[in-house]
């Protein structure tokens, strides 16, 4: 360091040395006809997606642009030396097609993103993962893995290692496991995987867990697990094997139905571990079926939590088989046919619109305000607060049971003529509804003026009932470009506001 004196003033100068690393972009694009390693641009992008891996080096980007990117024989991998992000440029629009020929992607790179793609037709006669197979801790993200098979875990394989591995925003669709567990998800041997915000359905397994096997620790949270099967011992939704094991499973905020189990457990299948209670909590399990018993749940050492579990169906116990004379399971603030010695209602949860797999909780629910926060997560499967102000009139601090929790909305708000909008709504107990627009929010949005559309008025409907109203409403001239509504509910003796 020196010091300089220039103009009366004193300067003192420094060096520092950084040493930085930058990470390069890697280009792919399967319709490039000049690609051009290193791939560092579009125009000398890599045709085919396992080029532009291979000369990344780890901290790098790999963007792979819309196309089919057809496998001939062996996966797309990333290597275990490498931490890569693979993505694609726009959602689920570049296609690894494996052609029934290989596993679709490995993903050995630690620490590694894979974002964006369609995975499909992967095929492994023998062992796990025919879509994608995870080995060590990665993230997976807003991809569809559909059309594969393999032994166990048709879709995705988690291995052990992968451990906190992430499968989120996935839809895994489709795939069969021909010979053992997990038609569309393994979590294997103690992964502490997660599987955030995913739709699993119309996955096969041969043995047990149609939708998802978890294997030991690993959690499942905020997914739709819809008409999947095992054909084996259970669990056509979800099967949580922790025999022997003191790492309970999570199933939380999930909506699993239209489940089918040969044996048992037609929504869930869960066997320990012993003594620790794997956890499901506020899930909505309805319209399973099992051929055994537990057409919703079978279930050893397992507490269910601010759940439902109802509408399902077994020649033995249709519900819930929890085998309570044991004292096995702990069943709490569930709604279920029955009180299973513990706090539970036994009144059918009212849905929105359960025929339209819409099973948000109507208004007249007894299961508003049921359930307890002991456990419960602080959101609910579409991301809103836990808990919340639920009935009006009333002021409760306790969660919602199942996957939602209760807010007054319309159901549905659609043009249906010139001129005419049709309004659904949800219609709760007696009282008057009225709805109201304000047409000058265009010019003034900030001073809505508020004037009267409609008021439907609910007084023969008994306490506790509900219904869907549904009006057509046509304006005197023509509709403004910009509409603001809101439903104004008055009951006795409280009044409610619902945008």
């Amino acid at each position: 360091m020196k010091n300089h004196r220039l103009a009366g003033v004193e300067i003192v100068l420094g060096m520092v040395c950084v040493t930085a690393s930058y990470a390069t972009t890697r280009y792919v694009d399967v319709s490039n006809a000049a690609p051009a390693a290193p791939y560092t641009s579009w125009a000398t992008a890599a045709a085919a997606i396992q080029p532009a891996i291979a000369v990344a080096a780890s901290g790098d980007e790999v963007l792979v642009a819309p196309g089919m990117y057809l496998l001939s024989g062996s996966a797309v991998q990333i290597p275990i030396d490498k931490t890569l992000t693979l993505k694609s440029t726009q959602s689920r629009a570049a296609v690894i097609d494996a052609q029934g020929l290989s596993q679709g992607l490995l993903v050995y790179g630690t620490n590694s993103l894979v974002e964006g793609f369609t995975v499909r037709n992967g095929r492994r006669s023998f062992g796990y993962g025919g879509g994608i197979e995870i080995s060590r801790t990665a993230v997976v993200r807003d991809c569809l893995v559909t059309n594969n098979w393999s032994s166990s875990g048709g879709g995705i394989m988690v291995d052990g290692e992968a451990t906190n591995a992430l499968v989120e925003d996935c839809t895994i669709a489709g795939n069969v496991a021909t010979n053992g567990p997990g038609g569309g998800i393994v979590l294997y041997n103690n992964s502490y995987a997660r599987i955030n915000r995913c739709v699993v359905t119309g996955n096969l397994a041969a043995t047990y867990g149609g939708g998802i096997w978890i294997q030991e620790g690993g959690s499942v949270s905020n997914c739709q697990i819809i008409r999947n099967e095992a054909i084996g011992e259970g669990g056509g939704g979800i099967y949580m094997a922790n025999e022997g094991s003191t790492n309970p499973a999570m199933v939380v905020n999930c909506v699993i139905a239209g489940n089918h189990a040969v044996q048992y457990g037609g929504g869930i299948r869960s066997s320990g571990p012993a003594g620790t209670l794997s956890p499901v909590v506020n899930c909505t399990i309805v319209s399973n079926v099992a051929g055994n018993s537990g057409g919703g749940a079978f279930a050893y050492t397992t507490r269910f939590v601010n759940d439902i579990l109802y509408f399902n169906s077994a020649p033995g116990i249709a519900n819930l088989d929890a085998h309570d004379t044991v004292s096995s399971c702990i069943v709490s603030n569930c709604c279920t046919t029955s009180n299973y010695f513990w706090p539970n209602i036994t009144n059918a949860p009212a849905f929105v619109d359960a025929g339209a797999w819409d099973f948000r909780l109507a208004t007249a629910s007894f299961c508003i305000d049921a359930g307890t926060t002991n456990g419960a997560p602080q959101t609910d499967i579409d991301g809103n607060p836990r808990p919340r102000q639920g009935k009006p009139g009333m002021v409760s601090t306790n969660c919602d049971m199942g996957a939602y929790e209760y807010g007054f909305h319309f159901n549905d708000i659609r043009s249906v003529a010139a001129n005419v909008l049709q309004f659904k709504w949800d219609v709760q107990d007696r009282g008057i509804y009225r709805l109201q627009a304000a047409t000058n929010v265009a010019t003034d949005p900030l001073h809505p003026y508020w004037e009267p559309v409609l008021a439907h008025t609910n007084a023969g409907m008994a306490a506790g009932q509900f219904q869907v109203h549904t009006q057509e409403v046509t304006a005197p001239g023509a509709m403004p470009e910009h509409l603001l509504f809101r439903m104004l509910i008055s009951h006795t003796p409280a009044k409610r506001r619902a945008p």
